[in-house]
């Protein structure tokens, strides 16, 4: 790590003197660190010169679609105008790249096959440009949203307007851009993605479109004949297909100054919180968790790109989440996905790492630029140097009343050491086992903030700060909780509904619904969870659980009417139903719905045969038969009761529905 942040300081000092009648790039860098530069590509120096990246989105990208709407530039979107002061807090938190998307569409003219970019959109966009690099960071121009607005609809026919308007606003943006210097990179295409026609792969159009930006930018002039050119994967995804398929095509370029990239939101069922939301829980039957997948992540850029002296730009990452409101993520299991990014990238030496950030992270209307979500920042801007520390388990740590036990914590340093804790004194309110790297914090301790708290009040009654000798520090929460209750409550199928429910401390983790027959909602026909803030969240303020009418639209919902069972699952391990009744476009909830099963009493006669009659046993259910004595009475897998002899015997008749198992019991008589 050390090596990398010395040859991204020398490299960038050289980059910045290009230029003024110096050595290329990387002869410069070879002079001047000598084993490490000759170890690494000139790609591969350049990308480690890029440190840590951040992208400017939301801005230059965001875009009215409609053409008939005024467009609104770059705050169409919702970000305030791009000021030179922003741009220099990303330089003064450490960040040493920047990313600044630009949409074209809305912003150019066409005349009889001509597409001309408005140039005072272009003057801007440049002047944004220049604003970074006067900061000293190294900036990524790329066209963005344009390739699923328009360019998706390519159908590989070097004669259609898709293929004109590309190359004719990468010829006016490769010219007017050509002096800048080279610490400015030209990304071809954000996020490439087709729709699907017959005898033209999506690869073969991806080529296409990164030759054809290749030769253009190449031949414009100025700085472009050595410019590093950054070119996506398809859909910027690292699977293995399109990871070969973008690697063959740079490697047939034969040109030292290509940078591959690839974008990376974590594994998608953890990233937008679809009921995983540990950075070390495990996903699926495969064992696989967001920890392994990013180890995955790095190794197959290793085995691949680097392998063959292609640097890499993880040009966006982040999670999901992030964004879809303020309990979305578990903040702690956020914390530790950001910390693992920041050290794999920074261990290995050719890859750089670039905070998507659309306006959720620094906060772009405060005027000193801070971090909307502090701890995030501090682990953001931490991570790329130096290794954090944290506990094994949640942030959080919930009581439903004072402790009579100490309560232990194991930490994973790191590499690091712990230090203490703010504000209590070891030995006292609590003591550290080295050799297990365990915290075990006194219950007297503990209850003594416990009881700060009003009797009736729930929520945080400590916030304790960890501090270790390096990295950023952690902070672990104790909140107490009670039980809830549920309301009653009317919603509609177009709108959703709002349930009543109290919360009292407690936080929702997971959530699953069920009709009678099993899991319904979007992705309940291969997943357990339904996603967070898009099917269902819940309102603290209001306590009230909101279910969306994206849940009702889902086609295992549409048009059913009847009784769905919504099992909410909370942080300190408690769990709640609630029960929601359909009638056309009308959704009610009560307390509870719920009517149990049970069997009815039968007589037949021996030799004789009759069906048990079950009440509330919904359609969809699963039911099973056993019968106690089989030698007085059988019965079938669709309850039918077959009498052998006289005599009395029990049936057991289990049910499965809304997501629950029931036995219940009835009486057989079996008369002669």
């Amino acid at each position: 790590m050390k090596m990398k942040k010395l040859l991204s300081a020398l490299l960038s000092a050289a980059l910045l003197l290009t230029g003024a009648g110096l050595p290329a790039m990387q002869v410069r860098a070879e002079e001047q660190v000598q084993g490490t530069a000759n170890r690494l590509s000139a790609s591969e120096q350049y990308v480690a010169a890029m440190g840590a990246g951040w992208n400017l989105g939301n801005s230059f990208d965001g875009v009215d679609t409609d053409l008939s709407a005024e467009d609104k530039g770059e705050t169409a979107w919702g970000n305030p105008v791009v000021t030179r002061e922003l741009i220099r807090s990303v330089k003064e938190k450490g960040y040493q790249s920047i990313r600044i998307p630009l949409t074209l569409h809305h912003r150019f003219t066409s005349e009889n096959g001509v597409y001309t970019i408005d140039p005072k959109w272009l003057a801007r966009y440049k002047e944004v440009v220049d604003y970074a690099v006067e900061e000293g960071l190294y900036v990524m121009v790329n066209i963005h949203h344009d390739s699923w607005i328009w360019l998706k609809d390519w159908n590989g026919d070097t004669k259609v307007q898709e293929y004109a308007k590309f190359t004719q606003l990468w010829q006016q943006l490769a010219a007017y851009l050509a002096e800048e210097p080279r610490q400015v990179c030209f990304e071809t295409i954000n996020e490439p993605q087709f729709s699907e026609y017959p005898n033209v792969t999506d690869q073969q159009r991806l080529d296409s479109l990164n030759r054809a930006a290749y030769d253009i930018i190449r031949k414009s002039g100025g700085n472009n004949g050595e410019r590093m050119i950054v070119m996506p994967t398809m859909n910027t995804n690292h699977e293995d297909e399109k990871i070969q398929g973008l690697l063959t095509f740079m490697q047939g370029l034969n040109d030292p100054n290509l940078i591959a990239t690839v974008h990376y939101y974590s594994e998608w069922v953890y990233s937008a919180n679809l009921g995983i939301t540990g950075f070390d829980e495990v996903l699926g039957d495969d064992g696989n968790t967001a920890r392994k997948a990013a180890d995955q992540l790095f190794d197959v850029l290793t085995d691949t790109f680097l392998k063959h002296d292609i640097g890499v730009v993880i040009g966006e990452y982040g999670l999901l989440g992030y964004d879809a409101g303020e309990d979305c993520l578990q903040q702690g299991e956020e914390l530790k996905y950001y910390e693992y990014m920041g050290a794999k990238a920074a261990q290995q030496d050719g890859i750089c790492l670039m905070f998507w950030d659309n306006g959720s992270g620094i906060d772009r209307n405060d005027a000193a630029y801070a971090w909307k979500k502090p701890l995030v920042g501090t682990m953001l801007q931490t991570s790329v140097n130096q290794r954090c520390s944290y506990a094994k388990g949640l942030d959080t740590i919930y009581l439903k009343a004072r402790t009579k036990k100490d309560v232990q914590i194991p930490l994973t340093l790191n590499g690091n050491t712990f230090t203490g804790i703010e504000g209590a004194e070891q030995g006292t309110d609590y003591t550290y086992d080295e050799r297990t790297a365990t915290v075990t914090l006194k219950s007297a301790f503990i209850n003594q903030a416990f009881d700060r708290l009003d009797e009736d009040a729930y929520g945080i009654f400590a916030d304790l700060t960890f501090t270790f000798s390096a990295g950023a520090a952690w902070h672990q929460y104790f909140v107490k909780y009670g039980k809830g209750n549920a309301g009653s409550a009317n919603g509609t199928v177009t709108d959703g509904i709002r349930i009543p429910l109290t919360y009292n401390g407690r936080k929702v983790r997971r959530a699953t619904a069920y009709a009678a027959g099993g899991k319904v909602g979007p992705q309940s026909g291969w997943w357990k969870y339904l996603q967070y803030q898009e099917v269902f969240f819940a309102d603290y303020e209001k306590n009230q659980l909101v279910l969306t009418g994206n849940f009702f639209a889902d086609d295992t919902v549409k048009g059913k009417d009847g009784l769905i069972r919504l099992e909410v699952t909370f942080f300190d391990g408690t769990t709640q139903d609630l029960w929601l009744s359909i009638s056309g476009n009308k959704v009610i909830s009560k307390r509870s719905l719920e009517q149990k099963p049970s069997v009815e009493a039968a007589t037949v006669k021996a030799g004789k045969k009759k069906t048990l009659k079950l009440n509330n046993v919904d359609g969809g259910a699963q039911v099973s038969y056993q019968t106690a004595n089989v030698k007085i009475a059988s019965v079938t897998a669709k309850g039918v009761v077959k009498g052998k002899k006289a005599g009395q015997t029990k049936v057991k008749v289990t049910v499965t529905q809304y997501g629950k198992t029931r036995t219940v019991v009835g009486e057989i008589q079996v008369n002669k």
